[in-house]
């Protein structure tokens, strides 16, 4: 009988040690994989939010000052106490504000005079704060979440969607009721609207609204009853009863809501892989909520571009608490720094330090891979 040998030791060795050899360079071709997906996962993610950033800001920049034909401050009143009076995110007098940061924790101008927001002791500074089932009561934003060393804008426009008015304001009316079509939902009770023509604006406080059915059931004419009332004594209260100086709106005039969009930097709610809050973009809108758009934007830097001599061209690109006129900017010019959200095994510092971006331990980074992405837009209705 043939005797059959089997596999030496050396050759048992051998062939482990190639093996082995064959089985790291598999490991390490995976993890190559691995680290090459995450890098280029988190190139993607940084030119999507980037793009997702510019195109939200330029968007409201473009319709920033939007007054329908009304395009001049010298016959826009309000029956408010004074325009003074009429809150921040309302003010149509400009069409565009900025917040500078200046310092740790602090803003040019300060962004606690004007911004709607909820203080430490709870109290509601949020527009409308009559009562505790008013529409936006609780809505602020957070000011102590916004991060220091990022800039804040809120840009102000009439919304596209407009009503005529159903019949002329043309006599003297003591708190006058509007009628419009019917289906209205661009506004609440407590809100401040704008009626306005080519010629005159008044922005005023709605303290009603209520169909009204009249005619026959075969001719029956729907149409909402936006009531004006001066029965209101906070600060945001109609004092004059009368909606315009001469008391003359024709049935080409029309009513719109007032829409005003603010922008700024804080932690989002979600988490990303090292189990952290990674910055966003946040967005408060009107009488809404704040809400988080678009994760691992960590940064926003403005600039804008003054017409100093109403040729049409910027002279001069400022930050906000060097603008002179609001109404002579005409372009913004936008910076936002994005991040991939997840580590990547980057190493560039964070924009704004280790204790707000959670930078690994004992490192003076966190991983993230950062990008800035600058664009100018042109505002279209500069005054």
């Amino acid at each position: 009988m043939k005797h059959v040998a089997g596999f030496s030791l050396v050759e048992l060795m051998i062939s482990l040690a190639l093996g082995s050899v064959v089985t790291m360079g598999v490991v390490q071709l995976f993890v190559a994989n691995a680290e090459t997906h995450r890098l280029l996962q988190g190139q993607s993610r940084m030119q999507e939010s980037a793009r997702f950033a510019l195109d939200f800001i330029g968007r409201d920049v473009r319709k920033a000052g939007y007054r329908g034909c009304f395009s001049s401050n010298d016959d826009l009143h309000t029956t408010l106490l004074s325009m003074a009076s009429v809150p921040y995110e309302y003010d149509l007098t400009s069409g565009i504000a900025g917040f500078e940061a200046t310092g740790e924790g602090e803003w040019t101008p300060a962004i606690t005079n004007v911004l709607p927001y909820t203080n430490a002791s709870g109290t509601d500074t949020n527009v409308f704060s009559l009562a505790a089932d008013d529409y936006g009561v609780g809505n602020g934003i957070n000011l102590d979440k916004i991060v220091s060393g990022t800039d804040i804008v809120t840009l102000r426009n009439l919304s596209s969607v407009e009503r005529r008015i159903a019949a002329p304001l043309n006599t003297p009316l003591i708190d006058p009721v509007i009628n419009i079509g019917i289906g209205w939902n661009e506004f609440r009770k407590d809100q401040l609207v704008m009626i306005h023509d080519c010629a005159q604006a008044t922005i005023f406080r709605v303290t009603s609204m209520t169909p009204n059915l009249a005619g026959t059931a075969s001719t029956v004419v729907q149409d909402l009853a936006i009531g004006h009332q001066t029965v209101d004594t906070d600060a945001t209260a109609n004092i004059s009863s009368q909606l315009n100086r001469g008391n003359v709106f024709q049935v080409d005039a029309a009513i719109s809501a007032i829409d005003s969009n603010t922008y700024y930097i804080q932690p989002g709610v979600g988490l990303n892989s090292r189990g952290q809050h990674p910055l966003s973009l946040w967005k408060k809108t009107s009488l809404e909520a704040p809400v988080e758009l678009i994760e691992g934007v960590e940064d926003l830097q403005l600039l804008y571009g003054e017409d100093t001599d109403e040729d049409g061209v910027p002279n001069q690109y400022v930050a906000a608490h060097f603008v002179s006129d609001w109404l002579a900017v005409i372009t913004v010019r936008v910076t936002v720094v994005v991040n991939s959200i997840d580590d990547v095994g980057g190493s560039s510092v964070p924009t704004h330090g280790c204790t707000v971006q959670h930078c690994n331990d004992n490192e003076a980074t966190d991983g993230l891979l950062r990008r800035a992405f600058t664009q100018t837009i042109q505002l279209r209705n500069h005054s």
